[in-house]
């Protein structure tokens, strides 16, 4: 029986999997029903029905990161990685801004062609290339654009233009790093990229160090789809338009359709004048703001706030407190109720006073830092989704901080 892995299965999928093929037939099946995949497999080869259960599974995965996710060739692993529709049409936009239409671009470690189909569609003349000869082939199909099967590694960048994702996943053990050192291909290209070439967009997990890099003129930007810090970016060369600053940028449901909020400046620890402390115990009138993670990670909360009066609540937390509520889509704002601080496996009992004294409903339990464990004291204080009331749990010195704050 061959790999369902094998591209040519995929090849043999597309040419006969009409209305009438495999293709139809295993997307219409429960997979995890296994009286269906043995009829399935009494009328189709069983390599077969295991590529186009992978495809039909895929397809269904991907619909919340693709308009077109019925027509697309995919396999789970590879949904999961890929750039959804809407990441990659706003970081093509500024790709095709720095190169201008029919410019050449490489898009190396494709995947299944996320965010080739954007470079294409943004009127680049793309190659993709993947070490995997399925990958490159369902980029081929997605995208319609050139494609290679190599190893990135041997391919000449020296003055091109590159789009890079590379891969932090070992498919078949299913396990995922986001140590530097643990991508492919290696941290050693990775620099090599970010400098030899003319231009440079490469893609890493939104938990990524800019400083890992040093001595490189980069702009980084983190970027978060509705509520999900989905990815970072290392732009080089033409593509770093802001160079040795940050950008955090919002898209979905935070903002108008279509469009993204986007913010950049020198991030927090870079600032002459960073923004401040505050040294004072909270008090009732004031507001707690909690920042979009993309903001937060991109550390410009000093940018976001300016002209506030903002100060932190406690350097490195990423909670900000100020006489007003900040504006969305960088902040949620909530009115300080009060505060709480005790030994972690008491906090339950002094907050559930606190509740009944203000009548309070709450919503959730929001950890800064492991002090406690948040699911339990969810349960303990039985928060719900109607509730108007959050808890910003932290730790000071050896004791847990409970803010208490309605939502605004």
């Amino acid at each position: 029986m061959t790999d369902w892995r094998d591209v040519s299965l995929w090849k043999r999928l597309a040419a006969g999997g009409g209305e009438d093929g495999v293709v139809a037939a295993a997307a219409a099946v429960d997979p995890r029903d296994a009286a269906s995949i043995m009829r399935l497999r009494r009328r189709f080869e069983a390599d077969l029905v295991a590529a186009a259960i992978e495809l039909a599974t895929a397809r269904r995965k991907a619909f919340r990161k693709f308009p077109e996710h019925k027509t697309l060739w995919c396999d789970v692993a590879g949904v999961e990685q890929a750039s959804g529709a809407r990441v990659a049409a706003w970081k093509a936009l500024r790709m095709v801004e720095a190169l201008g239409p029919g410019a050449e671009i490489l898009d190396l470690c494709s995947g299944i062609g996320g965010d080739a189909m954007a470079l294409t569609a943004g009127g680049l003349a793309v190659t993709a290339i993947d070490l995997d000869p399925r990958r490159a082939w369902m980029t081929g199909m997605n995208a319609r654009c050139a494609t290679l099967v190599a190893d990135v590694e041997s391919i000449d960048i020296r003055g091109r233009a590159i789009h890079a994702d590379p891969a932090r996943r070992d498919e078949r053990a299913s396990t995922r790093s986001w140590s530097l050192d643990d991508h492919q291909p290696g941290r050693d290209w990775i620099e090599r990229a970010l400098r030899e070439t003319a231009a440079a967009g490469i893609k890493f997990s939104p938990g990524v160090d800019r400083r890992a890099f040093t001595g490189m003129t980069l702009e980084w930007e983190w970027i978060q789809e509705d509520d999900a810090l989905v990815q970072a970016i290392a732009w080089s060369g033409a593509f770093a338009g802001n160079p040795r600053e940050t950008r955090a940028t919002v898209l979905g449901t935070r903002t108008p359709v279509g469009s993204a909020a986007t913010i950049v400046g020198l991030p927090d620890d870079c600032c002459a004048q960073r923004i401040g402390v505050a040294l004072e115990s909270l008090s009732a009138g004031c507001f707690i703001s909690e920042p979009a993670s993309a903001l937060e990670r991109a550390q410009l909360l000093t940018e976001a706030t300016r002209g506030t009066g903002a100060l932190e609540v406690a350097r490195g937390l990423g909670l900000i407190v100020t006489n007003a509520p900040l504006a969305a889509p960088w902040f949620e704002s909530f009115e300080f109720v009060c505060e709480v601080s005790g030994r972690p496996e008491s906090l339950a009992v002094a907050l559930s006073e606190v509740v009944r004294q203000h009548k309070l409903s709450l919503r959730s339990v929001r950890l800064r830092g492991g002090v406690t464990d948040a699911d339990r004291l969810t349960r303990e204080l039985g928060c719900t989704p109607q509730g108007d009331t959050v808890v910003f749990v932290a730790r000071k010195n050896t004791q847990a901080r409970a803010i208490v704050a309605r939502a605004c």
